[in-house]
């Protein structure tokens, strides 16, 4: 009889320092409930060890889903690094991010970048243009 292996966690976490040029996060897998909590430790500890004058990227290009408790916790993580002065960069390009991102209207609070590089140089994805925008909507009267 075989036994199947059961991955301890669904999500891979590794960190680098890039000296002046920031620390950064990766992260691989899925950012669920399930694993959002072992994903705010490893983002808290990355935190502690970047300074004022230095960004903390968070590369999401290998992440193959991201759910509302992910979304919540980036948010979460911009807060703090904003209290701290500390800017927060995201680095993703694929639908799994970039969709719930842009569908619950936090494309501007969380500006994607397409990569490392770019998120160092703080470059911004460009939009699609399929965005949500928070635009008052205008109704010509003389349609109606």
């Amino acid at each position: 009889m075989s036994e199947l292996a059961i991955p301890n966690s669904l999500l891979g976490l590794t960190t680098e320092c890039y000296g002046e040029a920031g620390v950064v996060v990766t992260v691989s897998g899925e950012i669920d409930l399930s694993t959002r909590d072992e994903l705010a430790e490893h983002l808290n500890t990355a935190l502690d060890a970047v300074s004022p004058t230095q960004p903390l990227i968070v590369d999401l290009s290998e992440v193959t889903f991201l759910g509302s408790a992910g979304l919540a916790l980036l948010l979460d993580t911009q807060d703090v690094a904003v209290r701290r002065g500390v800017l927060l960069r995201v680095v993703a390009t694929q639908r799994a991010v970039r969709r719930p991102v842009e569908a619950v209207g936090l494309a501007d609070a969380l500006p994607l970048h397409a990569t490392v590089e770019e998120a160092i140089a703080d470059v911004p994805v460009p939009r699609s243009g399929n965005e949500l925008v928070g635009l008052p909507l205008q109704v010509d009267s003389a349609i109606l």
